[in-house]
């Protein structure tokens, strides 16, 4: 050990921080905000608008609370000796309160969308921190709207229900004059961190690198044709548009998927991919799709980047059937699930985009179905609305998120039970609006088509 790096593990030490190697979830998103030149691409973010009487100190004790309680909420990364590492430090919430009462009401909403987009549009610094901020805008004494900001690196989308979650809990606590209601959690993060660290070694990591190197080697080309002339230094510019299939077509899908012997998920990642080939008129694809990785319970309320990207390669050679392209994709699936972790630094040399076009060097293409339901929130004296915020930048060429529609998690007023609501986030490099209409009308048409003929060939349109 040289004289440098051991006076920086020393200088951590005195100051009660400890090192953390990253997952490989870790090692991917901490490769991807290199390219990033700066802009803030891998964020989670969510803006919630209260009415009501809303508690600023029970609030702003409870996010205190939570960034203790949650260790990864406390993470920032540094680099020693060219290797990248976590740092558990000691912090409160991030909280900014801005009041814009003193503005006349026409000019208000206008000015919380424009504050809203500069904390969206605000980088984060992965060595300084916070890694999580929240801001909260005071329209009146009842009407607030609170934006919380969180990097990809340090959650999941997982993670923020459990965020919500706990929050809504303590908030109603500390309101009544009581102590935190929350069990202790089952496992710490900086313990979940070291056991995987130190389970994916050795025959477990030889195992999964080997395959996951046979898959990269075995993909196809992955140049999409030229749409439209790309700027390499805004290739992260995207937007968004969203897509609602109702309750009774998901009935339909999830009637027929068990008739195939398939999940949800496989039928929808069939039509997602049948959608890019009559688009793109190529026979072979590469899509990712995230994983949860909390197969165990004392994962199930631990906050942090659990989630890893899967890649799978997707086949439509031979003008096959709905029903053949199904069997092609659950094999697939299958064998890529049996491989959850994904060695990325190993895999590096082996990943398919060449360096000035690797944007994402794992898939143009995501599909990501969020079936877990949440828990419905319940914050005193308040009505909750979950608000839309605007979407300026895009990981993938085009990826689609799909959840159940269960959306009374975030809002006072009930959904459409049973639904899938989505939305699709687009590289504007490549697409625009009406394209992506475009492709959320093929969408709706191959799923009605798959049910009604699922022996037809890909060519019959």
């Amino acid at each position: 050990m040289d004289d440098k790096r051991e006076r920086l593990l020393n200088l951590l030490k005195r100051e009660q921080k400890k090192f953390l190697p990253l997952t490989p979830a870790q090692e991917r998103l901490w490769r991807m905000e290199q390219g990033c030149k700066g802009r803030p691409v891998y964020i989670i973010p969510g803006a919630i608008r209260f009415r009501g009487e809303l508690n600023l100190v029970a609030f702003r004790r409870s996010l205190d609370y939570l960034v203790e309680r949650q260790e990864v909420l406390r993470i920032t990364f540094t680099v020693v000796q060219q290797q990248v590492l976590q740092v558990l430090t000691s912090m409160k919430a991030a909280l900014t309160v801005l009041d814009l009462e003193s503005f006349p009401p026409s000019q208000r909403q206008s000015l919380s969308q424009n504050y809203l987009v500069q904390e969206l549009e605000t980088p984060f610094d992965l060595s300084c921190g916070p890694l999580f901020r929240t801001l909260l805008l005071r329209l009146s004494s009842h009407d607030w709207i609170v934006l919380f900001n969180l990097h990809n690196i340090i959650v999941d989308g997982w993670s923020m229900g459990i965020f919500y979650e706990e929050l809504s809990q303590v908030y109603d606590a500390f309101c009544k004059g009581l102590p935190a209601p929350l069990s202790p959690l089952g496992l710490r993060y900086q313990d979940f961190v070291r056991e995987l660290t130190s389970e994916f070694k050795g025959t477990r990591l030889a195992e999964a690198t080997a395959y996951w190197r046979r898959t990269f080697q075995n993909l196809p080309d992955l140049t999409l044709p030229p749409v439209r002339n790309r700027d390499l230094n805004n290739s992260h510019n995207g937007g968004s548009l969203d897509v609602r299939i109702d309750r009774t077509q998901t009935i339909a899908l999830q009637t027929f998927a068990q008739s195939q012997r398939v999940t949800l998920f496989m039928v929808l990642l069939a039509v997602f991919s049948i959608c890019l080939h009559r688009y793109f008129q190529v026979e072979k694809l590469v899509i990712a799709t995230p994983t949860a990785n909390r197969d165990r319970s004392d994962l199930e309320g631990l906050m942090g980047l659990l989630v890893n990207v899967l890649v799978l390669p997707i086949d439509l050679r031979g003008n096959p059937t709905y029903r053949t392209i199904l069997s092609r994709i659950r094999a697939v699936t299958v064998q890529a699930y049996a491989h959850p972790q994904v060695p990325f630094n190993q895999l590096l040399p082996d990943l398919p985009f060449p360096e000035p076009d690797a944007r994402n060097p794992l898939a143009h293409f995501l599909l990501a179905y969020h079936g877990f339901s949440l828990k419905p929130l319940a914050f005193p004296n308040l009505e909750m609305e979950s608000l839309k915020y605007p979407i300026k930048t895009s990981r993938y060429e085009l990826g689609l998120h799909l959840w159940e529609n269960t959306k009374t998690h975030l809002s006072s007023t009930s959904a459409e039970h049973g639904g899938l609501s989505g939305t699709f986030f687009y590289g504007s490099a490549r697409f625009d609006s009406v394209m992506v209409e475009q492709i959320i009308s093929k969408f709706q048409q191959v799923l009605q088509q798959m049910i009604a003929q699922p022996d037809a060939c890909l060519s019959e349109k």
